[in-house]
């Protein structure tokens, strides 16, 4: 290929590489490839369509938190994207939580929040004041570590924070230790699906961050999530950079232990050699810590935690799931949703709904979660829905090496099974919901891992639990790897999430510039 020679090289199009992108490209001049092996770029911040394009669903962005005016969240959207993205805030209640016997709505506003359950709740009302101090001391102690350490703080000072006798190290560990009341504990603990692990797994450092992000409401991109990224790949163009999408990267290219490259096969390419190197003194990795030290990096560079990350992945559950894009034959507002998310669980007990995740394939649903695209964003010119339930690679390994909508009859036969069981499952709750679907498609975790490349379908990148912010214990959560100018960005350097993701990007681009100046830079382009 005629250009191979670029300032940086970034492997991944998501939300972490499209942050350190775009601002590499506007305050440093950086010549900047992105490489993507989906032919859409964007990762989970893409959009794709069906039906004539007439239906449009946001395979990633299902609400974002902490966009008001003044947030560096919403100051970091706006300087990447140079304010081409609008943002449309949710209605109110924005998140709703449905058990057997009781429901409970979500507002965006903290103290509505906390009265709320102070009246559900009155006999814990000291110790839910205590738990929304202790989730704002805990989020602004990391997110301050996080900004400008560039590493997340110990999980030992991070303990220290609270006033009890013993460690928290986990949610549960938080949550049996200043409550009595069981279904006060599940209802706080509803959003777990946002980082993914239940409350005895979960380290509660994520569970303070998922909490507070969202206690000023949710917003959603305007015209949908693809949004950002046509907003950012323009600012690369700007710059002689450009996006390679169904570029899948084989390996990146080392000299004297210094990243110089990497190999890149054209998924597209019918010529006799698909290959190509494109070569750069900066290369950054979004595809995650595993992909990158696993796959990437070639046995004769030797990672000396290799083995160790190899066993921290192994050890832990690896979180992926059933997605349900459905297009609806009328406005889902006449049933009486307007755009708020759903949370509903058969079980109060969490870890038990947690370890329910591949039951419910050959039996009942347990728990899933409805969202309502079309509602959050102004310009949608139809009517869509989603349906989310947790499951694990396993019960889908088997056809992972068939074509992508060739994988035969019986996965199309048990994909369609399991599309029937969650639609069902969500009209027993909204009766009448099952009527106005008409079209539904499925995808599980081998799609995801088709389009992604993570491995298991994982779609939270490494998992949320206790140790991952023990910095000596699991060095392959940091930004610089042992391979001189190779940089890990994205949600394994931060946290989940878009906007995790996003905090990622920025923290990588703040260890590749001056961080002072950029942060001077990001309140200067946004007044």
């Amino acid at each position: 290929m005629e250009n191979n020679q670029y300032d940086v090289i970034i492997i991944g199009s998501g939300i972490g590489s499209q942050t350190v992108a775009s601002l590499l490209a506007q305050f440093k001049d950086k010549k900047i490839l992105m490489l993507e092996r989906h032919f859409q770029a964007g990762g989970f911040t893409h959009e794709f369509k069906r039906k004539q394009n007439k239906y449009s669903w946001d395979v990633g962005v299902h609400y974002i938190g902490d966009l008001h005016e003044g947030t560096l969240s919403r100051k970091v959207f706006d300087t990447i994207t140079k304010k081409q993205v609008k943002w449309n805030r949710m209605n109110e209640p924005f998140e709703v939580f449905v058990y057997p016997e009781d429901t409970f709505k979500v507002y965006g506003e903290v103290e509505k929040y906390k009265n709320d359950l102070i009246e559900k709740f009155p006999e814990e009302e000291e110790a839910i004041k205590k738990y929304f101090k202790d989730i704002r001391k805990a989020s602004m102690f990391f997110g301050k570590h996080m900004m400008f350490k560039l590493f997340p703080p110990s999980i030992e000072a991070l303990s220290n924070l609270f006033d009890s006798k013993e460690k928290i190290r986990t949610t549960k560990e938080y949550m049996d230790y200043h409550f009595k009341n069981e279904k006060l504990k599940s209802i706080l603990c509803s959003q777990w699906g946002d980082y993914g692990l239940p409350p005895s797994i979960s380290s509660f450092a994520i569970h303070a961050l998922v909490v507070s992000h969202y206690f000023n409401g949710g917003y959603f991109p305007v015209g949908g999530s693809s949004k950002i990224f046509e907003s950012i790949e323009p600012i690369l163009e700007e710059k002689s950079g450009r996006v390679l999408t169904s570029h899948q990267v084989e390996e990146i290219l080392i000299e004297n232990g210094k990243a110089i490259g990497v190999k890149v096969k054209n998924l597209r390419g019918r010529e006799e050699n698909p290959y190509s190197n494109f070569y750069a003194p900066i290369i950054i990795s979004g595809a995650g810590a595993i992909t990158t030290y696993t796959k990437l990096i070639p046995d004769s560079n030797p990672i000396p935690f290799k083995n160790d990350l190899i066993k921290f992945y192994n050890s832990h559950p690896k979180i992926s799931h059933i997605s349900i894009y459905l297009a609806l034959s009328k406005d889902p507002k006449e049933m009486g949703f307007r755009g708020e998310n759903y949370w509903i669980y058969s079980d109060y007990d969490h870890d038990k709904n947690f370890e329910n995740r591949n039951d419910w394939l050959n039996g009942e649903v347990t728990g899933a979660y409805l969202s309502f695209p079309s509602l959050k964003n102004p310009e949608a010119k139809s009517h869509t829905a989603e349906i989310i339930a947790f499951t694990d690679y396993e019960n889908f390994a088997k056809w992972k090496d068939e074509p992508w909508k060739k994988r035969g009859e019986e996965y199309t036969e048990f994909k369609e099974s399991i599309k029937n069981k969650l639609i069902q499952y969500i009209d027993k709750h909204f009766s009448g919901f099952k009527e106005i679907v008409e079209f539904a498609e499925i995808s599980t975790p081998i799609t995801n891992e088709h389009f992604t490349g993570h491995p298991s379908g994982t779609i939270y990148g490494l998992p949320c639990v206790p140790e991952r912010f023990d910095r000596e214990k699991c060095p392959w959560f940091d930004i610089k790897t042992p391979i001189e100018n190779l940089y890990l960005t994205g949600a394994d350097v931060s946290s989940p999430g878009v906007a995790g993701a996003m905090v990622g990007g920025l923290n990588t681009a703040i260890m590749l510039m001056d961080g002072f100046d950029l942060m001077k830079l990001l309140i200067k382009s946004n007044t």
